[in-house]
């Protein structure tokens, strides 16, 4: 039980420390040489650590299937420029410095809500540090806007982050059901992240960096050689309404991506490489991980030992899997401790609600601290700003929006219950 439990503490350590800057080797070859330890620990130790065949049955081919699917769906899009036509669209209309951080804040969620979160960021992150240097503005607001926004959007349906389709796997909600029950919830959830976000950031809003850039309006690169957005767009648009009408998740991304590149007719290898295949490699080695540790017991014994420290009953049971899940997420990452704390999620006197949660608290609870999410670190690597967004101060904007969000969403979802 000590070796697995090592093992997962050291495979942990190994994630945090790329994100930490401490052992570079990356948070999916540290999640990989956790999975192996796992296996490996199998035939050192009988009984302990997982077999080869129990480790290759722990991965979720669901999960790891929507995520693929999701991803090549948003980088053909990319691929079409349609994302800089709506930077430039954007730049050319001289929002206001207000306005343009809620335009980037709210576009950031609801794109993530049709596209992955940390897609969105990927592909928006240079373009929101454009047009905000363009503009001689403090690119800081809006690049926390874009982050905090994607994270906060990505709750409104269970194809917006890799939690909510884990969450959508283990508890059997539909498509439809969680966007109708937890919808309206993650829209005032975001809409409560811009509102702080503007509060919290008015003063570094105001003020400029720099004059307005003074140089022709920013258009996107010529359209030559580029295949047409229409494509992409339809087979999008036909995958969500497949969503909403019960379709397998996985299956229906992954045949909507295959239907965008045969419609092309082009080599689909700049395509298949804007995949994050290192994700995928981390998921899949993370489940092997998680149900090494939960092989052992401990975390249902642990979670026992700390439910009576936790409000009861259908509505307080829920504020306290709130709390559980805001603190858990940012010592194991969301995923992990979903898959950890499965059975206490299931033993709650209404599960169905507790799951509809448990999506909702463990999304925007990725705003809390700046190793909360992959999206959060995503936005700072793509454009530099390491030295400008520490952990110190991301909490200080992160902590604020992250209480105001989930308490809002909280509210709401368990009044409408």
């Amino acid at each position: 039980m000590w070796s697995v439990l090592l093992v997962f503490v050291a495979t942990y350590i190994l994630i945090a420390a790329r994100r930490l800057a401490i052992l570079p080797i990356g948070r999916s070859a540290g999640a990989l040489a956790g999975a192996c330890g796992m296996v490996v620990l199998s035939a050192l130790i009988p009984g302990a650590g997982l077999t080869p065949d129990e480790a290759f049955a722990a991965i979720e081919p669901n999960t790891i299937g929507l995520l693929l699917g999701m991803m090549l769906l948003s980088a053909s899009l990319d691929a079409t420029g349609v994302f800089e036509r709506a930077a430039a669209w954007v730049a050319r209309r001289d929002l206001s410095p207000v306005r343009l951080l809620y335009v980037v804040t709210v576009g950031a969620g609801l794109a993530s809500a049709v596209l992955l979160n940390d897609s969105v960021c990927v592909m928006l992150a240079p373009l929101v540090d454009r047009t905000a240097r363009r503009a001689g503005l403090d690119r800081i607001p809006y690049l926390l806007a874009l982050a905090m926004g994607a994270n906060a959007g990505s709750a409104l349906t269970l194809a917006g982050n890799p939690q909510n389709m884990l969450v959508g796997h283990l508890s059997g909600i539909s498509y439809r059901d969680y966007l109708l029950e937890a919808g309206p919830a993650a829209l005032i959830g975001l809409a409560v992240t811009a509102v702080a976000l503007h509060l919290l950031l008015r003063r570094r809003i105001a003020a400029r960096t720099a004059p307005p850039a003074i140089e022709p309006a920013w258009e996107p690169a010529p359209p030559d050689g580029r295949p047409s957005a229409l494509v992409p767009l339809a087979c999008l648009a036909v995958v969500s309404v497949l969503f909403v009408l019960g379709a397998n998740l996985a299956w229906t991304a992954i045949c909507g991506a295959a239907a965008a590149i045969l419609l092309h007719r082009r080599d689909a290898g700049g395509l298949f490489a804007r995949v994050s295949w290192p994700v995928l490699l981390f998921f899949g080695a993370l489940f092997i991980v998680v149900a090494g540790l939960q092989k052992t017991g401990i975390p249902e014994q642990a979670l026992r030992a700390m439910s009576p420290l936790l409000p009861s009953g259908p509505t307080l049971g829920v504020v306290g899997l709130s709390l559980a899940l805001l603190v858990g997420c940012q010592i194991v990452s969301n995923v992990p401790f979903i898959l950890l704390a499965e059975s206490y999620i299931q033993s709650q006197p209404d599960p169905h609600l507790a799951w509809i949660a448990t999506a909702l608290i463990s999304t925007l609870a990725g705003n809390f601290t700046l190793l909360g999410s992959v999206a959060n670190i995503i936005v700072v690597e793509v454009v530099g700003a390491e030295r400008e967004i520490g952990f110190r101060s991301y909490a200080r904007v992160g902590v604020p929006v992250t209480l105001a969000s989930c308490a809002a969403a909280l509210l709401w979802l368990l009044l409408a219950r």
